[in-house]
Parts: structure tokens; sequence; C-alpha cells
């Protein structure tokens, strides 16, 4: 007989393999530390305005920067605003509100006085409207609409004004014309109103349910595939063309991944609002936009609002900011109250001096200029990671013992009078052609031909599903009405089928596992987070029911699993498509336990279910913890393809350090390491639960 070692020395392995990884796990954290100190020099220079009074609107109008401000001043710059000359006003009342387009100027003050200029050299032409004004946009040369209170509209066409009924009652903040049809206005409590006639009808628009309650103070309708506006509170929202959805329709919430204070690479991430009182918003491309506020704050995106730059004010923080007009993608002025202004060559961007530029060559500088950036992808993936398993593990036993259940239709009616099944039959029967009468000229106008149908769950997914509701339905009703209480086998030509034995539960878990085995993860991701908005649709109803709840245990749901969609849309995306893979997992351990072991279970007056959880499972997943293991650690390197959906994990963090550093080697080779800890670790642990669960006498042993 072999002897066996002493178990001191049997467990050391295992001791030396957690020691190993705790240390693996402790040299990824030390990189955490404080980033290297830097000076900057702010990207805005102050211009001489050579007036105290507050300037409240600016345009590029021609060749020119015009300026508005207090008791009609009117200021001019001929040289992207470096210096100024103030020009005749044809009024003396504060100047509020100004727009510039279709080769026209127009301006207006709070009380409803308004002036056209139709070219740079015409007179002023006033368009007196005796109404309060709170905010105007051209349509054309001779065409503008005004907003006001109350959801108050009115629109200028070329001889008269016309009030125009808008449907809200909130007050209108802010409007922006695309060109002579296409406009959007906001307003109050989330208010965003759209039309596509020139401003003649409007049609309301869902706001994000984070800015329902808040002021939106500024829009800019940038292009037929983008329009950009802001919250007073800071929130930023954006609408895009999304397929065939009309521009304006759909709106989103931006997930500010970080916000960088002025002059430095630290930054405070994963945001919903900027937490700054915003006036204004200047969009540059269909990507970049710049931001002005109270407090002197102004700042830049470059990605749409994940990655938001606060800049550095020469002038201080103590001078509210009031407009941006951005002349190109370079060139423009910021004005403020007390006569600042502001002009910029390069977008305001600060400008590192006094120092050398990092050489990222340095494994060192690297390392000290990506390792926090690193952390938080590491600390984002085990969040998905952990919660994903645990999804997973639940949902694959569900559908392992939907699987392997020995439900049958003929063991739903056997108990009852075949008469009584006959008629639920007729009932069941009519429901299912009721669906199909439904659903089938709905699919019929979606205009498909042959293979094309394959796309019918896109193109009308109600519809779809009606349909598959009524082939169920009338399956079962005609197999109930035809129902004699002998249960018996259909003979086609030879061919013998059993309807009786379909196992309802088999039918719908086999479903589930095909459609998530059979369709790439990195398109179940796009589609759960992009096109059923999965994570929003959680997050919403979550977030209101909480609404009241401070502290506890319902504060650290808000804070850690409701303050981002895409960390929502991951976890169950991971969770849907891992659950698929373990319930397949699990229903080989459940059939390769003896099937006397349910018949004792069953024998001593258990249910199908008390023995399945206290009998067959126990044992089940015992033995499928090494294949499961195997499916965990899979589903660690899938979280990677979570970067699509713009969650800030492992591999997102590396893509955006490479795209400052351009050192390749370095990061991914870290993000390999990261990524080796985290299935190192778990592969460790299920090894030892493993031991610590093995059957005895089940399993192969070697001998020496």
């Amino acid at each position: 007989m072999r002897e066996l070692a002493p178990l001191s020395v049997r467990n050391q392995p295992v001791r030396v393999n957690r020691v190993v990884s705790v240390v693996a796990l402790l040299v990824i954290v030390g990189l955490v530390g404080n980033s290297q100190a830097a000076d900057y020099k702010s990207g805005w220079y102050v211009g001489d305005s050579g007036s105290e009074l507050n300037l409240n609107s600016a345009e590029s109008f021609g060749e020119q920067i015009w300026v508005f401000g207090d008791s009609g001043l009117i200021l001019i710059s001929s040289d992207f605003g470096q210096t100024w000359a103030p020009t005749a006003s044809p009024i003396s009342e504060d100047i509020h509100y100004s727009d510039s387009a279709f080769g026209a100027l127009a301006i207006a003050g709070n009380s409803g006085m308004l002036l056209l200029k139709q070219e740079v050299n015409s007179d002023w032409v006033e368009l007196p409207l005796s109404e309060s004004i709170n905010g105007i946009s051209l349509t054309g040369n001779n065409s503008l609409v005004a907003v006001g209170n109350e959801g108050a509209m009115w629109r200028y066409g070329g001889s008269n004004w016309e009030f125009i009924p808008t449907g809200v009652d909130e007050d209108l903040l802010g409007v922006s014309f695309l060109d002579e049809d296409l406009g959007v206005a906001v307003g109050e409590n989330g208010t965003i109103i759209f039309s596509e006639d020139g401003g003649q009808s409007w049609d309301y628009r869902d706001a994000p349910s984070e800015v329902i309650e808040s002021p939106i103070v500024s829009v800019e309708f940038f292009s037929s595939v983008r329009i950009y506006a802001v919250t007073e509170q800071g929130h930023i929202i954006k609408s895009a063309r999304e397929g065939t959805t009309d521009v304006g329709f759909l709106w989103n919430l931006v997930e500010i991944e970080r916000h960088y204070p002025p002059g430095t690479n630290e930054f405070v991430g994963e945001l919903t609002s900027l937490g700054v009182t915003i006036h204004s918003i200047d969009v540059v491309s269909t990507n970049k936009f710049l931001l002005v506020g109270a407090g002197g704050y102004v700042s830049m995106s470059n990605d749409g609002g994940n990655i938001v730059r606060q800049q550095i004010n020469p002038a201080g923080n103590n001078t509210s900011l009031y407009e941006i007009a951005m002349i190109d993608g370079f060139d423009g002025i910021v004005i403020g109250e007390q006569g600042l202004v502001l002009w910029t060559d390069r977008a305001g961007e600060d400008e590192p001096v006094g120092f050398e530029v990092i050489n990222f060559n340095d494994f060192d500088n690297f390392v000290d200029y990506s390792k926090d950036m690193l952390f938080a992808g590491f600390i984002a993936t085990i969040k998905i990671v952990v919660f994903g398993i645990v999804m997973g593990f639940l949902f694959g036993v569900t559908l392992a013992m939907c699987k392997t259940s020995p439900t049958s239709m003929k063991y739903m009616v056997e108990r009852f009078d075949p008469k009584m099944v006959r008629v639920v039959g007729i009932l069941l029967a009519i429901g299912g052609l009721y669906q199909f009468y439904i659903a089938v000229p709905k699919i019929a106008d979606l205009g498909l031909d042959g293979i094309e149908n394959i796309f019918i769950p896109v193109g009308d997914p109600g519809s779809f599903g009606r349909v598959l509701l009524g082939i169920g339905l009338t399956f079962v009703g005609v197999l109930f009405m035809t129902h004699d209480g002998k249960f018996s086998k259909l003979d086609l030509k030879g061919f013998k089928l059993n309807p009786w034995g379909v196992r309802p539960l088999n039918t719908i878990a086999t479903l589930y596992t095909d459609f998530f085995r059979n369709t790439p993860l990195i398109v179940q991701f796009m589609f759960i987070h992009f096109g059923l908005q999965l994570g929003r649709l959680i997050q919403e109803p979550a977030q209101a029911f909480l609404e009241d709840s401070t502290g506890g245990v319902a504060q650290f749901i808000k804070d850690e699993f409701l303050n981002d969609r895409a960390y929502i849309s991951a976890i169950c995306d991971l969770g849907f498509n891992s659950g698929a893979y373990q319930c397949e997992t699990i229903r080989g351990a459940i059939q390769a336990i003896p099937s006397a072991q349910m018949e004792a279970g069953r024998s001593i007056g258990l249910t199908y279910l008390q023995t399945m959880r206290r009998v067959i499972m126990p044992q089940a997943i015992r033995i499928c913890i090494p294949p499961m293991g195997n499916e965990m650690v899979n589903l660690v390197l899938n979280s990677s393809l979570a970067m699509v959906i713009g969650y800030a994990e492992l591999t997102r963090q590396g893509k955006l350090i490479t795209a400052v550093t351009f050192q390749m080697a370095y990061t991914w080779g870290m993000v390999l390491v990261s990524y080796f800890v985290i299935t190192w670790t778990l592969a460790l642990i299920l090894r030892r639960l493993e031991e610590s669960t093995r059957i005895p006498g089940l399993g192969m042993t070697g001998g020496e």
C-alpha cells in the first residue's frame, strides 16, 4: 500500500499557490499611487473688450466676431477676438440672445425687443414682439423662431409674427435650427420638442430619466446626425440618427467616464453630471464641443462627452462665463460678466510648460502614468465578473432543471377529464389563431420577401412574439382538442410521432440556450445595450423605486449598481451568455447521477423539486465544478468584450492608455498580467473548492 505523505506536506502546494496568487494581486494593487505633477498654462488669453458691462451673447458673422451685452452694447473683432471696437447700437436695452445663419444676424432681449440684419452691411430691421423671450434661432435669411415662458413660441415668416402652439407648458429656454426645416427646442423639466417643418408644428421627445426634472439650458443642432444639449446641472445629452430612426427622436444621457480638473491628468471618473452650473454649449464637430458656465468654468470634450477636460481660465474662477462662440475647430472666444473676453487659437487646450515631455519609453514613467487607469479597469473587470458568475450560475441551474424536467404534455392533462381537456383545447386554439390574426397583417406590411423573412424579429419583434405564441397555443390547442384519453401516437406513413411526449420546460430552455450559444457574444453585447437598451430599462425603474431611500443597502445599490447603464448591461449579458453554457454543464452532471437516486427520493415522499434540491443537485454540482471552472475562466476573458458598449474595464483602459502613450508592448503586457492574476486566482479557488467537495470513491486515481 502506498504510504500517504503527512497532511502538512500534502497541503503545502495549495498554500504556496494561494500565497503566490495573493502576492501577484498585491503587485497590481501596488501600482496605485500619486500621479506625476506637472505645470500647465492656459490655452485661453484675455482680450481687451474696453467695457465693464456684462457680455451675454456672441456670434461669428461675416469675417468678424460680434459680441452683445448689457445696455445695447455691440463689440466687433476682426482679429479672432484679440482686439475689440464698439459699434453703433440701435437700442439701449440689454441684449441677451443672438443667432447667425443663412447670411443673416438676429439679436433679442428678454423684453421682446428683436432686430434682424440680413447682410453684413445692411441696416438693422426691428421686429418687435412685445413678449418675454428666452431664445431665438434663424430659419432663413428673413425668418426666425423665438421661444418664451410656459411653452410660448413665435415664428416670423418675413412679414409678421405668428404664435405657434407647442403642446407644452414648461418654460422654453433654448432653440436651434439646422436648416429651414429641422429644429429643436428645450426647456424646464427636461422638455425637448422637435420640428420638421420650419417650426410650424412641434412634437414632444422623451428626455433621459436623469434630466426629466432639470432645466435644459442650451441646445445646438449641429448636423443631420447629431444634436447636443446640456442641463443647468451639467448633464450632457445627445441625439443621433440610429438606423432609420429620425434624428432628434431618441435622446441619451452621456455617461462621463472622466472629468479632468484643469491642468492635470488626474480625473474624477464615471459621472452622469459635471456637477457644474452650465450656461452654454458650442459644438465644433460631430464629437467635439466646448462648455462654459458659472465660476469661470470652461471645458472641452473630443469624444462626445465621455471624457471632459476642464481648462484653465486665466481670468480666475470668480467670473461667470455666459457664452462661447467657435469660428472653427481652433479659433474662438468666451465671454462673461464685467466685460470679460477670452480668445484662443488652439480650442483652449492647456499647454504643458516648465517640464520635459514624459518619455513613455521609460517603463517607470509609463507605469507612473498608467497605473491609476489600469487599476480602475482591474476593479471594473472584477465587478462585472463576480456578478456575471453568480447570475450565470443561477440561470444555469434553473435552465438545467428545466431541461431535465420529465414534465410532459401527457403528465399535464392525464389527471383531468378528457371532455374538460378538449374544451380547454378549443379555447387555446382560438387564442392561438387570434395571435396570427393580429400579427400576420403587420408582418406583411414589412414588405419582406423570401429569405428576408428571417429578419422579422428585428423589424417587428412584437408581431414575431405573437407568432411564436400563436404557434405554441395552436399546437397545444389542437393536441388537447384531439385528446381521447388514450394519448395515441401519430402515424405518418410509418413514421410515428408522440406529441404527448413534448416537454414544455425543456423546449423553452432549449430555445434559450440555442440562441445564446449560436450568436457571437460581442453582438449580444451591442444588441442588449444599444438595441434593447436593457441597462436603461433596468436603471430607470430601479432608481425611481429607490428614489426616496437613503443610506444602508439602498444607497449602496444606487451608488454601485445603478449609476452606470453600461455596467448593468455588461452584467446581464455575461450572466445570460454564461447561463446558457453552464446549463449544459450542469445538465450533463445531473444525467450522470444514477436514476436510482431520483427513484429513492420519490419513494420516501419527496416531490420532484424536493428531490432535485436535496438529493440530485448537491451531487451534480460537485461533479461539474471542474468544467464550470473552465466556463468561469472563459467568462473573465469574455468580459473584455464589454469595451464595445463603453464599459471601462481592463481592455478599454488599455486602449485609452495606448492612445496617449503609443506603448503597445507595455500596455498590453500589463493588461495580460492583470487578466492572468484574475483568472489564476479564480482557478485556484475553484481547484480548492473541487478538492474540498470531492465525492469519495468517484473519479480516477493514479498509482505509483
